[in-house]
């Protein structure tokens, strides 16, 4: 942080042409998550904003009544990312939209450029109809395969204009060319924003959710159509190397997780958890002070497929045999 202001976490939206990024952001948009986003985008022209939402258009910024904020990057992406920090009540999330022809992976490099910033995800949206099409294609495919091989969240669209066996054929594909990556299926652009934003570790955040625990060990599941979310709670610590196994361990349902740790070698201070895809960080928070040192993790995953007794069992090795002193 600097001066002790929030860190802003920075999502990026990739794919090719037509995969379907401005549907997903037109749902983030109008999406029930609570964040004042900011959302850059090379062309206005192409983000589908309700007239009733907009509560002012002042040349590159249109901003919206819901708090949210769209911001052409056409000139400069540098630039406009130190005008969004430096505003008096600065964006709680940034999403940058790539271009369909760019390289996410460079544009990634944004959300690490500045102590104020900090990557949250990167997702790429894949055409699922057209996707293994692009990737054969002598022109294109190197390109696409960049895009793919960046992710840490794939979201397949457009998979109800095509059949089994198609489906399954995708799925395999990118299983096996992009195993560190995790795949969602989208209608629509319809996913849960706390798996495409996450909650990610700023102050704020952070505090409240210390603030939020409470004093006793328990697991528990709250299931949804499509997605499950589970947690945990502890107030014995967690062994720092045993942690670090549980972590690297965690199976393929596992999309997401977070949480604010109590850890053995870090009695005085709480350590913040965030992981998307296979990439995860582990990083100091705020003191304890008079709070109970409690650790609480959230699990976001596929419904059916997060093994409730497994992740359970995996967590609690990786606690000490006692309370820390």
């Amino acid at each position: 942080m600097t001066n002790d202001l929030p860190v802003i976490p920075v999502t990026i939206i990739g794919g090719y042409l037509g995969a379907g990024k401005t549907t997903l952001l037109n749902s983030l948009l109008l999406g029930d998550h609570g964040l004042r986003l900011a959302i850059l985008v090379n062309d206005f022209g192409s983000i589908n904003i309700d007239v009733a939402l907009i509560a002012r258009h002042d040349g590159e910024t249109i901003s919206l009544t819901n708090g949210c904020v769209c911001c052409s990057m056409a000139d400069n992406l540098a630039i406009t990312l130190l005008e969004l920090m430096g505003r008096e009540a600065p964006p709680d999330h940034i999403v940058i939209e790539a271009s369909g022809v760019a390289d996410p992976g460079r544009i990634a490099c944004y959300g690490t450029a500045h102590p104020r910033l900090r990557l949250d995800s990167l997702i790429v949206v894949a055409d699922a109809e057209t996707i293994l099409a692009r990737v054969a294609d002598k022109y294109v495919g190197e390109l696409v395969m960049r895009q793919l091989l960046a992710a840490d969240l794939i979201v397949l669209s457009k998979m109800d204009l095509i059949e089994e066996p198609a489906r399954g054929d995708v799925r395999e594909f990118l299983r096996e060319t992009v195993p560190h990556a995790r795949l969602l299926e989208a209608t629509h652009g319809c996913l849960p924003p706390e798996l495409l934003l996450g909650v990610a570790a700023t102050a704020l955040q952070a505090k409240a959710a210390i603030d939020s625990q409470r004093n006793h060990s328990a697991w528990s599941e709250d299931r949804h159509p499509l997605f499950s979310r589970a947690s945990f709670e502890s107030e014995r610590p967690f062994d720092h190397e045993r942690l670090n196994a549980a972590l690297e361990s965690l199976p393929e349902s596992v999309l997401r997780a977070k949480g604010v740790l109590y850890v053995a070698t870090e009695p005085a201070r709480s350590v913040v958890f965030q992981l998307v895809g296979r990439r995860w960080t582990l990083e100091n928070g705020l003191c304890w002070g008079d709070r109970t040192r409690t650790s609480r993790i959230v699990v976001l995953g596929l419904a059916g497929r997060l093994d409730i007794a497994k992740l359970r069992e995996s967590f609690n090795r990786a606690l000490t045999e006692v309370h820390a002193t």
